[in-house]
Parts: structure tokens; sequence; C-alpha cells
């Protein structure tokens, strides 16, 4: 219990906010030879509505086209002219940019994450030079046939809540969306009050609170928008949908629906995950757990039923969905693979995991953490991520949480809700080509 409160104590943050209501978190790592500076906002795909799907990833991808004080092509020069990298990115329930430059050199991300909050361009023909880019990559993604099982899980499994749909997009909307589409969802959603600043380095609060409140306390201030609330009604019974896609394998996707990130049983289904395919809390770089000692990688992969078997549990603002993912075998039937998975789920309600399964995922969660603490962007990211979707006191007693849980409770959870009534399952099954000539 010690550990974990010290590991937590190694990745504290300051916070403050600004009187135009941007949060800001800095956290010193003194001697460090970087400093990094993440920007990240509340707006995803669950702040799309039908018609628009996809408008949060596009207006990420305007964002690095310049406004205010940069021109077209200043952010990747500011950058790299020092030796530093940057990028973004957009999820379900964030869109993140962030910047990691030498140490002294991090006005440059102020500079940039400033001028991107409320001065974007969003030039008409910048615009159409783009859509040609996300529609090109929705294409992309129509021709892999995993994305296309995955894409249609969610849409089964959310008749109601913006999770059902993918961050990239609807074909049909990204062609029919407009400039004035885009730029009033900036407008709404990039403000300071929507919006946080981690900034990671060597500096201490006191050094950097004046340099950010020059950057960013002269934006305007504004209400936060209406924040998306839509419950998605309790599923009442099994859901099943196939579909056929050119693929040389063929794929199995199942997801249950979970709780709230508030709910205390989210412990037990991390613990569940980390049982059934190794945990991956932490893992955003080396220190992801191969899985290679987790059931469903001996059930299925070591058996040869499957190339890949995994589970997915991840902290989200609203309920979500607890999800398991088979590649099928070359020559298996992909109702055999079903089938021993739905087992595996089985044996897991029946017979609780043994007490040395728990330790190992502990030990992995631990072992992640440690890789967290070892990069300025990891910490910057998990930082902020945390404190959007829960906050860093739920982050500080997470360890010892999910320290308590015990293997009869990691059955409870698989009892309460892996069950058939509250599942869907999506299969994909692989339309060959035909190699004769």
């Amino acid at each position: 219990m010690a550990e974990s409160i010290s590991l937590f104590k190694e990745l504290q943050a300051s916070r403050h906010v600004l009187d135009n209501g941007l949060k800001v978190l800095i956290r010193e790592i003194p001697n460090a030879p970087v400093s990094g500076a993440w920007a990240i906002y509340r707006v995803g795909s669950r702040n799309e509505r039908p018609g628009v799907t996809g408008i949060s990833h596009w207006v990420e991808h305007m964002l690095f086209k310049g406004g205010g004080k940069l021109n077209k092509g200043d952010i990747g020069r500011l950058v790299t002219n020092v030796g530093g990298e940057y990028n973004g990115f957009t999820s379900k329930d964030f869109t993140a940019y962030y910047e990691i430059l030498p140490a002294d050199q991090i006005e440059k991300g102020l500079l940039i994450e400033s001028e991107r909050m409320m001065n974007a361009a969003f030039d008409p023909r910048e615009v159409e030079s783009e859509r040609t880019v996300v529609v090109s990559e929705r294409e992309g993604n129509e021709n892999d046939p995993e994305f296309l099982a995955t894409e249609e899980l969610y849409l089964s499994a959310f008749r109601f809540h913006p999770y059902r749909w993918s961050e990239g997009g609807l074909k049909q909307d990204l062609l029919r969306i407009t400039r004035d589409d885009l730029f009033d969802h900036y407008r709404r959603y990039y403000t300071p009050s929507n919006a946080m600043l981690v900034v990671v380095g060597p500096s201490s609060a006191k050094k950097m609170l004046p340099k950010i409140q020059e950057y960013f306390g002269p934006l305007t201030k504004t209400d936060p928008p209406h924040d998306v609330h839509v419950d998605e009604p309790a599923q009442s019974g099994e859901r099943r949908v196939e579909i056929h896609a050119p693929s040389e394998a063929d794929y199995v996707k199942v997801a249950y629906h979970t709780p709230p990130f508030g709910s205390e049983d989210i412990y037990g289904l991390i613990m569940l995950d980390a049982v059934l395919s190794g945990s991956r809390l932490f893992a955003f770089g080396p220190g992801q757990a191969s899985g290679r000692s987790a059931r469903l990688y001996r059930a299925l992969v070591e058996r040869k039923i499957a190339s890949e078997a995994n589970s997915e549990f991840w902290p989200t603002i609203d309920p979500s969905v607890f999800a398991l993912d088979v590649t099928v075998w070359d020559g298996v039937s992909i109702d055999r693979a079903e089938k021993l998975l739905l087992d595996e789920i089985d044996k897991i309600q029946r017979s609780p995991p043994s007490r040395h399964e728990l330790e190992r995922a502990i030990a992995q969660i631990k072992a992640q953490y440690a890789y967290t603490l070892d990069g300025t962007a990891r910490q910057g990211f998990v930082i902020g991520i945390f404190e959007m979707i829960a906050s860093l006191e739920t982050m500080a007693g997470l360890i010892q949480k999910l320290e308590k849980i015990t293997p009869q409770k990691v059955s409870h959870i698989a009892a309460t809700y892996l069950t058939e009534q509250n599942r869907t399952v999506c299969r994909c099954a692989g339309v060959r080509n035909n190699h004769d000539s």
C-alpha cells in the first residue's frame, strides 16, 4: 500500500485556473532536458450528432493550418527547427494536441497552443483540401475488415449514445460538412473554459504561471458549452450482426455495457480485463503487457484457435463497454472460435481467478506506471487524461483500490456485466481472394 502511495507522489501536479476558465496543471521534473505542453479539449465524437459525424476529427486537422500569429506551416517549423515533436489526435471523449521541446523552448509550445485555442483560420481552400484527406482516411478504413467489424459492433451496441459512431465519421457526412459547420464547432468547443493545459518540464509552477498567463490570459472568457447527456437504455437481450468483407481472416467482436467511471465496479472490470488479456492501463509506449500469460492468449492463441485474442476496457466519461476481440486462426471455423471465447467468460464467472493472476496484473500495472514516469510526453498525457475523465485524485488511489479487488469480486463482476442479455456480437466472415490463376 505504501508503494502505491509513493508511486503517485512521483506524478503530482499543481492545479491552477486562469480568470478565463482555463484549467492549468503543471508538473515539475527537476533537471529534465525537455518540456511538454498538452492542450486537451473536452470534445470528441461524443459531442457529435447525425449529419456531422467526424467533425471533431476534421477540426483537429484544420488546427494545424495556422491562424492568428501563425501562418500555414509555422507550427511544424517552430517545433522541428529546435528538434522537437508535435501531434494531435481525437478520441470519443476529447481532442488533444502536444509539443515536446527542448526545456528552454517551451514558450514555442505555449504560443502554438494559445493561437490554436481561439485564432484558427479555417481558410475555405484549406477546408476543401482537408476534406480530401479525411474522406481518404475514411475510405482507407473501409478497406480494413477489422475496422468495419469494430464499427458495426459499436453501431449495434449503442442505439442512441454518440459513442456509437467512430471518430472518423461517416463518409456521407464528411462529403457534406461545410466550412461554417467546422467553424461553428470550433467556436463552440475551443474555449478556455472547455480546455486544459498541462505543462511538464524542469520549470516550477512559480516560473511557468506568468508565461502561461502571458499567452493564455488575454483569451476571451466564454461560458462552457452545453455538455452532452444521452442515457443509453439498458439492453434487453443479445444483439447479433454478421458482415461479409474481403479478408483473409474472420473476426469475432463482443461488447458488454458497463457503468460510468464513477462506479466502484470499474476497478473490478479493470482487473477482469487484466486477467483475460493483460493490463494496458498506463501502456502509452514501452511497458505494454504482452498478454502471453493471460487467459485469452493461453486458451485461444497458444491452441491455434486465434492469431490474436484480447479484451479491452478503458476509462470513459459516459458508460461504455467491455470489449472482446478475436482474429480467427486460418482453417478454424468462426463458430468454434466464438464458442471457445465465450467458454472463457463462463469459466471466469464460475471459478474465481487465482490470487497469483491478480498479483501478476497488479505487477503489470505498476510496471506500466514506472514506464509512464520515464517520459515527459507520457506524463503529460496521463495527467491530462485522468484529470479530464475523472481526476488526479482518482488516479492517486487507483492502484490501492485495484489491490483490494479479490478473486471472488472479479468473478462477481464478470457474472454481473458479461451476460447474454447485455451482449452484442459482431462477426466478420472474410470473403477470401481467389488465388487461382
